[in-house]
């Protein structure tokens, strides 16, 4: 109550707290509980300490110190500027494991992952919220589909309105959406600060749903093409859009709005990854990488090297790096401060046996046979656990060369860990590093079967979620009747 009021009745008003107050306090209780904890931690290290007179002393100024010092390493991790390993924590599932009693794989999860069905069609775009705890997924049937990660729960979201053209606004003449196919959606963005998530697909537009109430609250329209990626920079309310008009658009999510078209690709734009900064990466149809600077609007323009394949996907790294994959089955690592690839590992995804020259993997400069056969058995290991024979290199039937795209990549948030998918069986992990040719070196495989079309990697390292589909993500030129269209959970086991 105020102060010096002595009416004590129940009605009088309370003080209300300021947003500053509100920080300052919110600011000054987690301070307290680094500092409990830091004592906590250090209270077995300092106890030889307590014979000398300046003890107390000596603890007060180590504490401070270790406070400073994890405080700025959290600021450090929450910008980018100092990347996690977590890949070194990961512990590899050992093959006599399969041989463990069945209440033992009841708890520990089955090796090949956990299914988890609700769309009709292939699953085209997966988005998880910053916290890890709830996943949204998009497919080619329309559907829309919020998923609570630890249960597995499901609910899904009401049909997306169907596009009514008026004059008066525009979105008519080449922004009209097709005749046929108009409700497919390919990729989706989620903004849990803002609790809105976005979808997009063949219809050319941007829908903006309330993740509260489920309700679609926004339409944007300017695109020409069906939409192909979707991405909200980190922290701010910043959306990009790519589509098959060879276009890369900035929307404004805090005022609704449009903000900006950047143009540079000559065929369709089939992947954008943003970063903290306003720093941006798009991979095309026309063979082409940029990294885009949106604040002086400019462009660095990245090839593959003459006679590789097409770049499919992309996703950053660190604020100067960023993996893609190709449809010839290549993973790449790219830096600002080159023009080629730093690193390439050629055939990663793909099908063949484990001899020398039936595996078809092409291992970069510094790397070795050794090395090269170790992935051929681990993408082989993986595919046997989900029935795709790893003894020749012929693709299960229907699923032809298309299987040895890698159609998406991703990487754990602010750390080393990442990942990529195809169609070949196999989810590989990845470690990146500053180690001089080093920089990108394969870890093992998850099985996988089907086309994986999006795949997330937790920011704490603990699972890998991947929208799996009988079909590729942007067209029906192969089919692997075998495979479920849904989410695969695949739970990762770290070290302490």
């Amino acid at each position: 109550r105020r102060p010096g009021d002595a009416s004590g009745s129940e009605s009088d008003e309370e003080v209300k707290e300021t947003a500053d107050e509100k920080r300052l306090r919110m600011a000054k209780s987690y301070l307290d509980k680094l500092r409990a904890e830091e004592d906590e931690a250090a209270s077995g290290d300092d106890d030889d300490d307590e014979e000398d007179g300046d003890g107390d002393n000596t603890r007060n100024m180590d504490s401070h110190d270790r406070l400073a010092n994890r405080l700025k390493n959290e600021a450090w991790q929450g910008s980018g500027r100092v990347r996690r390993e977590l890949a070194h924590r990961l512990i590899q599932p050992a093959p006599e494991d399969e041989d463990e009693d069945e209440a033992q794989l009841d708890e520990e999860g089955d090796r090949a992952g956990v299914v988890w069905r609700g769309h009709r069609l292939a699953v085209t775009g997966l988005a998880l919220t910053g916290d890890d705890t709830t996943a949204y997924s998009v497919s080619k049937d329309g559907a829309i589909i919020r998923w609570d990660v630890e249960s597995g729960a499901k609910t899904k979201y009401p049909k997306t309105p169907a596009v009514v053209l008026d004059p008066t606004k525009g979105g008519g003449g080449p922004m009209a959406p097709p005749r046929c196919g108009a409700a497919t959606l390919l990729c989706c963005a989620v903004s849990a600060e803002r609790h809105l998530l976005c979808t997009a697909g063949t219809d050319k537009r941007i829908h903006v749903w309330d993740t509260r109430t489920m309700k679609h609250v926004q339409e944007f329209a300017s695109h020409r093409g069906a939409i192909t990626s979707l991405a909200i920079r980190e922290g701010t309310g910043q959306m990009f859009s790519a589509s098959t008009d060879r276009t890369l658009k900035v929307w404004s999510l805090d005022d609704m709005a449009y903000v900006d078209t950047l143009f540079g690709h000559q065929s369709d734009v089939l992947g954008v990854a943003p970063q903290r900064r306003e720093r941006v990466v798009t991979v095309g149809r026309d063979r082409t990488c940029r990294f885009w600077k949106v604040a002086e609007d400019s462009q660095l323009i990245f090839r593959p090297n003459p006679g590789a394949g097409q770049l499919e996907c992309c996703t950053f790294t660190s604020p100067d790096t960023w993996i893609t994959g190709s449809d010839d089955g290549t993973v790449s690592l790219w830096s600002t401060t080159k023009k080629r690839a730093v690193m390439s590992w050629g055939g990663m995804h793909g099908f063949g046996g484990l001899g020398e020259s039936a595996h078809g993997i092409v291992v970069p400069k510094f790397s070795t046979a050794e090395e090269a056969a170790g992935a051929a058995a681990s993408r082989a290991a993986a595919q046997e656990l989900c029935g795709v024979s790893a003894a020749s290199a012929a693709a299960p039937p229907g699923v032809s060369n298309a299987g040895r795209w890698v159609n998406t990549v991703a990487a754990a948030r602010g750390s080393d860990l990442c990942a990529s998918g195809g169609g070949d069986g196999a989810i590989r992990l990845w470690r990146v590093s500053d180690e001089p040719g080093r920089q990108l070196m394969p870890l093992w495989c998850l099985p996988a079967r089907g086309f994986v079309n999006a795949l997330v990697v937790a920011s704490s390292g603990r699972f890998v979620l991947a929208g799996m589909g009988q079909e590729p993500r942007t067209g029906r030129w192969a089919r692997d009747a075998s495979a479920k269209n849904g989410l695969l959970l695949h739970r990762l086991k770290l070290s302490d």
